[in-house]
């Protein structure tokens, strides 16, 4: 069974820890207990440079949540494929891996699941999240229903293939 797996990206500390409180708050909402026992798996890490390719590894999908500064109203949840986020490799470096550095790195040498979504919350440019804080319960419908989506698909049953050689439809 590969997972899917959510990862809240930030700190404890100031706007930056939107995310991690957004795992927190998905954790405590029984949200998962509608899935069969781990099927989806929830971390946080402070370091996407050195945790976030391991956090991935083995993952059918995954769910990012950071935090983003867009220019966007602070508030705003924006649901963001991760090929928005691949940056060009040939510059590419190990100094200075944040998301796009790490997906794109992941992306370069294959380790990415298949589906790599993240869900950004605009935060303002000073770094604090009132606004964002106060959109906890959009984010958490938004997963709810990524998530519904994402396990679904995993739980129909393999194409039959049909054969027509003997005038038969199925």
């Amino acid at each position: 069974m590969n997972p899917i797996r959510i990862i809240g990206i930030g700190s404890p500390f100031g706007g930056d820890r939107m995310a991690w409180d957004a795992v927190d708050a998905i954790a405590r909402s029984g949200m998962l207990d509608r899935f069969p026992k781990g099927i989806v798996q929830i971390f946080c890490t402070g370091a996407p440079a050195t945790d976030l390719l391991p956090m991935m590894s083995g993952a059918k999908a995954v769910i990012l949540i950071d935090t983003v500064i867009s220019g966007a109203l602070p508030g705003t949840v924006r649901k963001i494929d991760a090929s928005e986020l691949m940056i060009e490799t040939a510059n590419l470096s190990s100094h200075a891996l944040g998301v796009p550095e790490c997906l794109a790195l992941g992306n370069s040498v294959g380790m990415l699941p298949k589906t790599v979504l993240l869900y950004g919350v605009e935060i303002r440019e000073d770094g604090t999240d009132d606004d964002a804080t106060a959109q906890m319960p959009d984010l958490l419908r938004a997963i709810a229903n990524e998530l519904d989506v994402l396990v679904r698909l995993d739980e129909r049953p393999p194409a039959q293939h049909r054969s027509r050689a003997n005038g038969n439809d199925g």
